[in-house]
């Protein structure tokens, strides 16, 4: 997902395991000020929002066969 923070953006992904990773062009900021933070804070919570959550498909919750012990 692309977001514009101030006059950078902003390319949030997830790495291969699940953290979040951004890309900044055209370069990486080296500060944010109070605004830029309110942007970036505020599409990365979108960002989150639209990912599954954990077992979840479709969102709808996922569901598989309980055992237990040596059930047959």
């Amino acid at each position: 997902m692309k977001i514009q923070v101030g006059r950078f953006t902003c390319e949030l992904s997830l790495d291969d395991n699940g953290e979040v990773q951004a890309h900044w062009l055209p370069w990486q900021p080296k500060y944010l000020n109070r605004a830029e933070r309110v942007q970036y804070q505020a599409g990365r919570t979108a960002f989150l929002n639209e990912l599954p959550r954990a077992g979840e498909s479709d969102g709808r919750p996922a569901t598989s066969p309980v055992t237990h012990g040596n059930s047959r």
